[in-house]
């Protein structure tokens, strides 16, 4: 078996294999066409009689829950971040820590939705609006309520004890 494996060595060179074109006659064409429609995305503002509705309805809810938070405020729990929204500090255990948790949930997608409102009824961006709310809600912060101040860097900020609501400067006659 040894010449017929030589034989087979030395054949195998000189075979040539067939020429294969991967060559194509016409190149491949490929018509393309596009199409592109912008909208301006409104978000899931409800409509003119609707959202009247809900604003009113939000209004009437901060209404009916402003003790709670209170009571929440007054317990050191949250405080009032410089978005104008309330944020929990600390939760408490058991069902009242879900209970906390729920109704600061509820108060600040009201607040939002109050605010979102100002800023578009008067063409103003959100974060003014709430700059605005964070201001007035930290000037009439009764005296140990948690509230965002400025910090030490610019656009930074760090929880502080409010000293009490702001006395209103009275006017010169």
């Amino acid at each position: 078996m040894k010449p017929f494996a030589l034989l087979v060595l030395l054949l195998l060179p000189s075979c040539k294999l067939p020429d294969i074109n991967l060559a194509t006659p016409k190149p491949i064409e490929v018509n393309l066409n596009m199409r592109l429609d912008v909208y301006q995305y409104s978000g899931d503002q409800p409509k003119d009689k609707e959202q009247e509705k809900s604003l009113a309805e939000a209004t009437d809810r901060q209404r009916n829950r402003q003790q709670e938070i209170q009571t929440i405020k007054n317990n050191r729990f949250v405080g009032e971040d410089h978005r104008g929204l309330l944020q929990l500090r600390e939760v408490p255990a058991g069902e009242w820590g879900d209970y906390v948790k729920r109704t600061i949930e509820a108060e600040n997608e009201d607040r939002m939705l109050l605010m979102r409102n100002e800023a578009q009824k008067n063409n103003r961006e959100l974060h003014e609006v709430q700059k605005e709310q964070w201001k007035l809600r930290s000037e009439r912060a009764f005296k140990g309520e948690y509230i965002e101040a400025p910090g030490d860097k610019e656009g930074s900020y760090k929880w502080v004890q409010a000293t009490g609501p702001k006395e209103k400067q009275k006017k010169p006659d």
